[in-house]
């Protein structure tokens, strides 16, 4: 009898211990911000035709934070108008009703190397749009950073955690109950 109130203890206890770290490290995945850094476009002498506009569209997961927009780009023998917008702008802009604001607009540069923070957390489509004056060769990167935690990613293991810890509870109650009788 003893004996087998000690196995019973000892199973107890490792539950017990399973269920404390799946919870805390499901606690540290929604809680702890990660660093995600993602190339939203990599130009490699790239060609776009004199006034066409070739877009660019990203989108920012939920729970981001810290959010920054890379822009390093250049321009052979040529120029170029980049203009970056977030979803309430962009539809005043394509429906040209005018009264946007721009995160950033440059025209007729050959080159730019730019970090935009975007000073709250938005959620929502990034635009960016590049704009050929002659023809373009232009090269370089448009990227982005930002840090974001995984809460869907975080609940699994803490509800095991806490499916673990439930059924703790409950295998002490039945001992206690069948103890009593």
């Amino acid at each position: 009898m003893i004996e087998k109130e000690f196995k019973q203890k000892q199973k107890s206890t490792i539950i017990m211990i399973t269920g404390i770290i799946f919870s805390f490290i499901g606690i540290s995945i929604i809680y702890i911000p990660f660093p995600n850094t993602y190339v939203i476009e990599n130009f490699g002498q790239f060609g776009i035709i004199e006034g066409v506009t070739y877009p660019l569209h990203y989108q920012y997961p939920m729970f981001s934070n810290n959010q920054e927009l890379i822009i390093s780009l250049g321009a052979d023998n040529s120029s170029f108008t980049i203009l970056v917008l977030n979803d309430n702008d962009y539809g005043a802009w394509i429906n040209e009703q005018g009264g946007y604001l721009p995160y950033y607009e440059e025209q007729n540069i050959s080159g730019i190397y730019k970090t935009l923070y975007l000073n709250q957390p938005y959620i929502g489509y990034i635009h960016i749009f590049i704009t050929a004056e002659t023809y373009l060769e232009i090269y370089g990167t448009i990227q982005t950073s930002y840090s974001t935690h995984y809460v869907s990613q975080g609940l699994i293991p803490l509800m095991i955690g806490i499916i673990l810890t439930t059924f703790l509870v409950s295998q002490k109650y039945k001992f206690k109950k069948h103890k009593i009788k």
